[in-house]
């Protein structure tokens, strides 16, 4: 079939050394029952065989943008590039070890092009593990949010630290271009969910599924400073800052947008959630960790050990 207009979906694929991985992401995309689309790769420069992957794949299909990076930007900026190459009225990153259900995007188009309110359609999340078999994982459903305001929205957002369902769902273009994008640091995902909430609503496309891939080198599963090292090769390996960077970030959001919801709403639910004991615990020991590395490890350690005799203590409680 040929386009002689832009594609109505653009899908961005970041990918680094994923050998593995993004040949089976790259059938199930092109496997869609929806064709009006393109799926522009960003390569970070990988070591591994994933050039030579993408780039056959690009070689047989004409809606297939294979771009690779002179050097590994980390893997923010290379998701930022993902959308900035695109060109579509909808937009979808795609994790290089995830699958798409067959019907992934015509169910979350109809989603979309059924309300002009709704800046995220999101699927169905379901867990397979890296042989492709399914697993027990299946991925919260947050409170329905349409009939809610734009600060209430932030602040349930803010709160849930992340939604994958939601991250890798179809996005609005002319929405998500208004946001700050991805920021260098490991849970700027989460904060960009929070922005997304303050430009419109998030609906489920039920009928749509994505099968989100657990393996031993998962972003998730790494270490603070390996994840740092993903995001931004040019970071600091002994201190990630994750949190007070998300907190700066939420801070540059809120001000960024307030002229749909006035400052004294949007910093009253970011300071509430701040103040949660465990957030501040982790605030003040990244603040620790400026000047003694070594004594912010022994007090996350501590930390970390005392959680777990509480948990000890209360699993042999008597129910």
């Amino acid at each position: 079939m040929e386009h002689s207009t832009l594609p109505q979906v653009s899908l961005g694929l970041p990918v680094y050394n994923g050998q593995n991985f993004v040949a089976e992401a790259i059938r199930s995309i092109l496997e869609q029952d929806f064709d009006d689309f393109e799926l522009v790769i960003t390569d970070n420069a990988s070591t591994d065989r994933t050039a030579d992957i993408c780039q056959e794949f690009a070689r047989l299909d004409r809606r297939i943008r294979y771009v690779r990076n002179e050097r590994n930007l980390g893997a923010a900026a290379n998701f930022n590039l993902a959308f900035t190459l695109s060109r579509g009225k909808y937009f979808k990153w795609c994790a290089h070890d995830d699958v798409l259900g067959a019907g992934f995007l015509t169910h979350c188009v109809r989603a979309l092009d059924d309300d002009f309110r709704h800046v995220i359609a999101y699927p169905r999340l379901l867990g397979i593990d890296e042989n492709g078999q399914p697993t027990q994982y299946v991925e919260r459903v947050l409170p329905d949010l349409g009939g809610t305001s734009p600060a209430l929205r932030f602040r349930v957002m803010v709160a849930a630290h992340g939604w994958d369902a939601a991250m890798f769902g179809l996005w609005r273009q002319d929405a998500l271009v208004q946001t700050t994008l991805h920021e260098p640091y490991y849970g700027s995902d989460c904060a960009l969910l929070a922005e997304m909430a303050l430009l419109g609503t998030f609906v489920q496309a039920p009928d749509a599924i994505l099968y989100s891939r657990d393996h031993p080198t998962r972003s998730v599963r790494l270490p603070s400073s390996e994840r740092l090292a993903w995001q931004n090769p040019d970071g600091s390996a002994a201190n990630a800052f994750e949190l007070s960077r998300r907190v700066r970030h939420l801070v540059a959001i809120v001000y960024r947008h307030r002229r749909i919801v006035p400052l004294g709403r949007t910093l009253f639910h970011l300071l509430a959630w701040v103040l949660d004991p465990l957030l501040v615990a982790r605030l003040f020991l990244e603040a620790v960790g400026v000047v003694s590395p070594q004594l912010r490890s022994k007090l996350r350690g501590a930390g970390l050990g005392a959680l777990k005799r509480i948990h000890a203590v209360s699993d042999r409680s008597p129910g």
